[in-house]
Order: structure tokens, then sequence, then C-alpha cells
């Protein structure tokens, strides 16, 4: 049989686990949403104000520009940020670097292609989230 410490200590890993599971499932949706909102804008923009040939790479710059690095409003420990950003990082450039391999070619200004593209960065998302 465990100890009653064995035992709480046990339930408070668990908590904090599920707690931060949580906050990557809400982290996960909010990127959805913000690149999916971002990205038709980012490309409309980008064909009015560029010319050949920086307008060929529209997709491009728009899936760099809306593929933000993620941000918390928690404020995390000292370890906790250390950690964090290693993560995040190796977390946003596995994500673009995915992104602009697979989803780039999906989209053309005359076709953007907002949900298919938005699908592939999804993807991406979840390839990379496995990974780390």
């Amino acid at each position: 049989m465990r100890s009653t410490g064995e035992t709480i200590i046990m339930l408070i890993t668990i908590m904090i686990v599920m707690a931060m599971g949580n906050f990557v499932a809400q982290t996960q949706a909010q990127d959805t949403l913000s690149f999916r909102n971002c990205y038709p804008g980012c490309i409309d923009r980008c064909a009015i104000e560029k010319q050949l040939p920086k307008l060929l790479l529209c997709p491009f710059t728009c899936i760099l520009t809306c593929l933000a690095p993620p941000t918390s409003n928690i404020p995390p420990s000292h370890s906790q940020i250390i950690l964090a950003k290693k993560i995040d990082h190796t977390d946003y450039f596995c994500k673009l670097s995915c992104a602009t391999h697979h989803c780039a070619s999906l989209s053309s200004l005359r076709n953007p292609n907002v949900d298919k593209v938005g699908d592939c960065v999804d993807s991406c998302s979840n390839k990379c989230s496995n990974k780390n």
C-alpha cells in the first residue's frame, strides 16, 4: 500500500499534467483560428502591395507572417520559461518548415485556398506536436 504522501504527490502530478494538456489544446485551437483569420487578408494585402517577382512569394510570406510563435497570458516560473522557450521555438520552426514545404504550394494569388492551407498547417501542427 502507498503512503498518504505518495498518494498526494501522485494526485498533484496528475492534476499538473491535466492542466498542461488543457493549455496545449487551447493554444492549438487559438493558433488555428488566428492563422485562418490572418491568412486571407495577408494574401490580399500582399497582392496589392507587391510587384513581380516578389508577388510570387506572397503565399510563403503570408505563412511566415500568420504562423506566429505561440504566446501565453499565464506568467510562468523561471525554469518553465527556459523550457517553454526551447519547446516553443522548436515547435514553431518545425511548423514553419512543414508549412512552407507542404502548404505554400497549395495557394496562389488567384486562389488562396485558405481552407486547404489551414488544414495543411493544422496537420503540420499535429506532426510537430507529436515530435516534441
